[in-house]
Order: structure tokens, then sequence, then C-alpha cells
């Protein structure tokens, strides 16, 4: 009999352990820096990304954070594209302009006024995988963790006049992020 008791014991701390911990502000993994790199300047995160749903046909939904660049009036504006299946937004994606299930497209606009006008923005080029994980709850929004370890920009301008994209070189651009998404 005592022994009987005894795993109904035991049974009951795992399970009282187990709904502690599926609390509302919990993260599965440890803390990620929040940051992106360009070449070799390092840029923390301090702002939340969001995800803007496509307004008109031929667009595309994108997952955007426009983090205002230090001792600047200025912004970077970071749109990532993921295109996920039906069910959810994690996954992992690989970089392609097609716009398959799988797949995601970048663009980075640098030192951008947020209306018009910019130094510089990219067209893609080639990047490692985007791996988008659900990182738990906190304050009842979900946490993602977002990580694209390397992606070669593309930099230039479109030229309108021409009809073509004008290249001015390559960027080397990595980014981590563990926030939420805010839909916008």
């Amino acid at each position: 009999m005592s022994g009987h008791v005894l795993v109904c014991r035991v049974v009951g701390v795992v399970m009282l352990i187990l709904l502690v911990s599926c609390s509302d502000n919990d993260t599965i993994k440890d803390p990620l820096v929040s940051e992106y790199k360009l070449d070799d300047e390092l840029f923390s995160i301090n702002t939340n990304m969001y995800w803007e749903n496509a307004k008109t046909s031929g667009e595309v939904d994108q997952i955007r954070l426009m983090e205002p660049i230090p001792n600047s009036s200025l912004f970077d504006l970071i749109i990532i594209s993921p295109v996920p299946g039906p069910d959810s937004l994690e996954g992992n994606y690989i970089f392609s302009k097609t716009g398959d299930i799988g797949t995601y497209d970048l663009v980075f606009v640098h030192a951008f006024d947020g209306e018009d006008k910019y130094e510089w923005l990219t067209n893609g080029e080639n990047g490692e995988v985007l791996d988008i994980e659900l990182d738990g709850v906190q304050n009842g929004q979900n946490i993602y963790r977002l990580i694209i370890p390397n992606f070669t920009l593309n930099y230039g301008y479109w030229d309108y006049l021409a009809g073509k994209w004008t290249s001015e070189g390559q960027k080397q651009f990595k980014i981590s992020y563990q926030g939420s998404i805010e839909m916008q």
C-alpha cells in the first residue's frame, strides 16, 4: 500500500512540475541575442519585427524590421518574405525568389528615411536557410526565434529609365532575432 502512495505522490510532483513549466512566460531555449551584422558592423535589434499582410494581388506577406540606425534619424529596413504552408509560420525556408512554399526572399533597405529616400537597397543574391521557431509565449504573445546565419546581399538600385537592376557590389549579412512578430 505504501508503494502505491509513493508512486501517486511521485506522479503528482511530476505533473505539478510539468504544469508549472508550461506557464505563460516560458521560453524553450537559452536567450538569443537580437542583432544583425552587415559586413563587419554589428547592430543591436531594439524594436520588434512585425508581420505585414500583402495588400494587393501579386504582393507577398512580409516580416519587417525597421531598426533605427544609431546616431541618425534614418532606419535600416529588413524585409523577409517567407512563404509558409497553410499551417504555421514556423519552419525552415530556403532562399528563392520563386515564391514557392518553403522559400523566402530578403530585401535590405539601408539608411531609409521612412518615406522614399535611401542610400541603397538589395536585390537578394543567395543565402543560407532561414529558421523560424516558436519559442514560447510571453505576456500573451508568441515569441519567435528567427535566424539567417549568412546571406550575400547584392546591393545597388533599380534604374527605372533603363528598366534594370544596377548592382554596386555585395555585402555579407546575418541576423538573429528573439521576440514577437506583431501583426499589422
